[in-house]
C-alpha cells in the first residue's frame, strides 16, 4: 500500500483523474440536450403561444414533483434505515468526513445504511438533496478488510458529487417526461460510462491501494465468496476478449455503466499512469500470458503514450 497522499497533492491529482473521453462526451451531451429543448420550444411555438406556456408549465411541474419526491424519499429513509452520524456509526462517519476533506467537498450528504440496497450502493443528487444509501452487509464486509476498500467505495461515490456528474439530471428528467428518452440515450449513455470510469479513478486515489480497489470491483462482479479467488490473469484475458468483440461493444452501447470487466481493465491501465510503481507490482503478479494480455490492453487504452518507453506521470494541472 502506498503512503497517504497529502491533501494538497491529492487535490492536484484529482484534476487529472477525469477519464480522457469524459469532457468531450459531456460537451456532446450538453449540445444535444440544448438542441432537443430548442426543437421542443420551436414545435410548441409553431402551434401557438398557448402550447409554449403549457410546455413551460409541464417542465415546472416536473421539477416541483421531483423536488417533493426527493424530500419524501429522504424522509422515508429516515424512518426505515439508519442515518450515519458520529453517534450511530462513528467509524463510518469518520471515514466519510475524511473523504470529504480529501476531496475538498463539504456539501451536506445524507448517508443511510439499510439491509437491502439494489446495486449494494446508490447515490442520488437532485435539487439540493444528496443521498448515499449503503447496504449493511456489504459495508460490514468492506470494513472487515481494512480501510482501503471502504475508502475506494466512498471516494467513488462522493467523487461523483465532486465531479458534478449529476449536473444534467434535471434536464434529462424533463425530457424523459416528454417521452424523449430514445433521443437522449445515444448521447447520455456514453457520458455516463466515462463518468463511471472517472469515479473509479477518484476512488483509487482515495484508497491509495490498487489491489484493494480491484477487489471491490471483483466483489461487485462475482460476490464476496469468490472475489478473493478470482485470477487477475483470467480477468485481463477476458478484458482482451471483450475489447476484440464487436458484439460486446454493441451490447455496452445500451448500458449506463461500462461492462464490469472493462471497469477492472480501465483501472489497471489508469494505474500505469497514476502510479507506475504500483502498476508494476500488479503486473509482476501476472503470468507470462497475463503480461502479454495486459500489454495489449495498455497499448489500446487512452493512457498509453507510445513516445515514451514507460507510461508517463500525469501532469498536475491537466484536466
Amino acid at each position: 500500500m502506498a503512503p497517504d497522499i497529502p491533501d494538497h497533492d491529492l487535490h492536484l491529482r484529482l484534476r487529472a483523474a477525469r477519464h480522457p473521453y469524459e469532457r468531450s462526451r459531456l460537451v456532446g451531451a450538453v449540445c444535444w440536450l440544448a438542441l432537443l429543448f430548442a426543437v421542443a420550444l420551436w414545435a410548441a411555438a409553431s402551434t401557438g403561444p398557448t402550447a409554449v406556456l403549457v410546455l413551460v408549465l409541464l417542465a415546472a411541474a416536473a421539477v416541483v414533483t421531483y423536488w417533493f419526491l426527493m424530500r419524501f424519499w429522504n424522509a422515508r429513509l429516515l424512518g426505515r434505515a439508519v442515518k450515519v452520524t458520529p453517534e450511530s456509526f462513528p467509524e463510518l462517519h469518520a471515514e466519510i468526513t475524511r473523504t470529504q476533506r480529501r476531496l475538498d467537498y463539504y456539501r451536506p450528504i445524507n448517508v443511510y445504511v439499510a439491509d437491502q440496497v439494489d446495486g449494494k450502493v446508490t447515490i442520488t443528487s437532485l435539487l439540493g438533496t444528496r443521498v448515499l444509501l449503503i447496504e449493511g452487509g456489504w459495508l460490514a464486509d468492506l470494513q472487515a478488510e481494512g480501510p482501503a476498500p471502504l475508502r475506494f467505495l466512498l471516494g467513488n461515490f462522493i467523487g461523483s458529487l465532486k465531479a458534478r456528474h449529476g449536473q444534467l439530471a434535471l434536464l434529462v428528467i424533463i425530457l424523459d417526461q416528454m417521452n424523449w428518452a430514445v433521443f437522449i440515450d445515444p448521447w447520455m449513455l456514453p457520458y455516463r460510462r466515462s463518468a463511471e470510469y472517472t469515479c473509479d479513478h477518484i476512488g483509487y486515489l482515495c484508497a491509495e491501494d490498487l489491489d484493494a480497489s480491484l477487489k471491490v470491483l471483483s466483489r461487485l462482479t462475482v460476490g464476496k465468496e469468490l472475489a478473493q479467488s478470482v485470477s487477475p490473469t483470467g480477468i485481463v484475458e477476458q478484458a482482451c476478449q471483450v475489447a476484440d468483440s464487436p458484439l460486446a461493444h454493441f451490447a455496452e452501447m445500451f448500458q449506463a455503466g461500462p461492462h464490469m470487466v472493462n471497469r477492472y481493465a480501465n483501472l489497471v491501465t489508469y494505474a500505469a499512469e497514476a502510479n507506475p510503481a504500483e502498476f508494476e507490482r500488479y503486473r509482476a503478479g501476472l503470468t507470462d500470458n497475463g503480461r502479454q494480455f495486459l500489454g495489449k490492453l495498455l497499448t489500446e487504452s487512452p493512457y498509453y503514450h507510445p513516445a515514451a518507453e514507460a507510461p508517463r506521470q500525469p501532469a498536475a494541472g491537466r484536466s
